[in-house]
């Protein structure tokens, strides 16, 4: 559903892209925009300490609308009935991509606990069981089963895996079919691999996506892909001996170092081993594997090493 400069009224700044088209505007005066899921105001009241640097519409290149900042928290339609939002945003072809259900801009007269006293929770059911938490927003799938819910960064909440029960955190990402496809966990937890029991965390998980997390499965329930920390040893009459280990940086607040994540992905008899700087496939059948996990708790409970449940007992 292209949109242009002439079919809005009162844009008070807006940006382009490199061919002129309008990359996103703000405006001052009431608009009523038709789109997939009810006709919408984006935001025009008058700035304050949750919206001082609002865009209200931003486009594709296209000129199909990307998202809308709403004036106000109102009730939009849905694949899953009604939900609350201050921000939608839109497949290129109109559909409903994401729902955020607030949109304050963090900011100096604005914090994240300010914006967080806001938010209420909210409960889902999936075929693997309820889950209730405050959440930042929902991702969709375009033929519209939920695809992803991500939670406050502090958020935790106890979830059922495949694997067993453990506390998640940041969000959970769905198959389109509704089977638990992947989630983040809240403190180090122990876990039955292709190649061993393993400690798995990631120190580096995003806060602020749900559809990347360390723990993933497919469809059958069956461990595609965990995120540890340490070394990871690889033995074969091919290959001889093979050590993968971790990279470091300094933390945060401290100058100490810090084991950065590996990734191990299984597919099949293969397993690839990434820890950011090589990235190689080995034969499950072909070699045998040790796993080395070195999770630094003290730098979790802290904080230093990028863990944002810091009310969760990760020692």
């Amino acid at each position: 559903m292209p949109t242009n400069t002439l079919d809005l009224r009162g844009i008070s700044s807006h940006t382009t892209y490199p061919n002129g088209g309008l990359e996103d505007c703000s405006v001052n005066e009431r608009n009523v925009i038709h789109t997939s899921c009810g006709d919408l105001v984006p935001h025009f009241s008058r700035p304050d300490a949750r919206s001082k640097d609002l865009k209200s519409v931003s486009f594709y290149e296209s000129g199909a609308i990307r998202s809308i900042s709403l004036d106000k928290q109102t009730d939009i339609g849905t694949p899953i009935g009604l939900f609350p939002a201050e921000l939608v945003t839109f497949y290129e072809d109109g559909v409903l991509d994401s729902v955020f259900p607030l949109n304050g801009q963090i900011g100096f007269n604005w914090s994240e606990e300010d914006e967080k006293k806001l938010a209420e929770p909210y409960s889902f059911g999936f075929s693997f069981g309820t889950v209730t938490a405050k959440i930042i927003g929902i991702r969709f799938y375009h033929s519209g089963e939920v695809k992803s819910l991500i939670f406050w960064p502090d958020e935790a909440i106890s979830l059922d895996t495949p694997v067993g029960v453990f506390p998640a955190r940041t969000g959970i990402r769905l198959h389109k079919s509704g089977e638990l496809e992947s989630f983040e966990p809240a403190a180090p937890i122990t876990l039955h691999t292709p190649i061993g029991v393993m400690a798995c965390y990631d120190v580096n998980a995003l806060t602020i996506d749900a559809d990347e997390n360390s723990v993933r499965f497919d469809t059958e329930g069956n461990l595609t892909h965990v995120t540890t920390a340490g070394d990871v040893i690889i033995a074969g009459r091919a290959i001889g001996r093979r050590q993968i280990a971790s990279r470091t940086r300094l933390a945060l607040s401290e100058d100490i170092p810090v084991k950065l994540s590996i990734h191990i992905t299984f597919d099949g008899d293969q397993v690839t081993v990434d820890n950011g700087l090589e990235s190689p496939t080995f034969s499950l059948s072909e070699n045998h594997f040790l796993v080395l996990a070195d999770i630094d708790s003290e730098g979790l409970t802290s904080c230093d090493t990028g863990c944002d449940t810091c009310d969760v007992d990760c020692a």
